[in-house]
């Protein structure tokens, strides 16, 4: 299920959205240096176990019905509001680069001060690629890959995972909200 994609680096998709088809589509955000997230993981007692893409870990699989150009440039933008895989991995990592979250009030998301999204664009970029390619099926491939390989960072479709509560609960934590420590060890 996970062949035919084409791999960038992330600064690459931000610097030439055009590069991703204006198509349906399913995406893959992939880690390229494993150990620059190890000290994360291990104070979460969090792993990455799941699906690789060659030799990298995934850690977010999305799908688009419409555009993967639009919806790529949303995770590459420095606007953590607006994408599930940076809070997400801005969660993870808020206090390996001392992010400085700014819930957004009655909104079920956060982002971080302009330094802290300069700090973790900067970290993606130097840690992320993105593999993608067009399919009319992307939505169905989403669900299926999401379920059979347990991506680190995503959400819907793996409430009942440990990592999955663990991710929930470290943005719970970002958004303000009474962090549960025992879910984390």
């Amino acid at each position: 299920m996970l062949s035919g994609y084409t791999i960038q680096p992330v600064t690459a998709m931000r610097n030439h959205p055009e590069l991703a088809p204006d198509t349906a589509g399913l995406y893959a955000l992939l880690l390229d240096h494993p150990d620059a997230i190890r000290p994360s993981l291990e104070a979460a007692s969090l792993r990455l176990d799941g699906l690789r893409l060659g030799k990298r870990p995934v850690l977010y699989i999305g799908a688009t019905s419409d555009s993967l150009r639009r919806r790529l440039k949303t995770h590459t933008s420095h606007d953590t509001c607006r994408s599930t895989f940076r809070m997400s991995l801005g969660a993870v990592l808020a206090e390996q680069l001392h992010l400085v979250a700014q819930p957004v009030v009655g909104q079920p998301y956060f982002g971080f001060n302009s330094f802290s999204e300069a700090k973790l664009s900067a970290w993606i970029d130097g840690h992320v690629s993105i593999a993608f390619r067009a399919d009319p099926a992307s939505m169905v491939l989403e669900r299926d890959l999401i379920a059979s390989g347990d991506p680190l960072l995503n959400i819907a479709g793996r409430h009942k995972r440990p990592g999955a509560s663990q991710i929930l609960e470290l943005r719970k934590q970002c958004k303000g909200l009474r962090l549960d420590r025992g879910i984390l060890h």
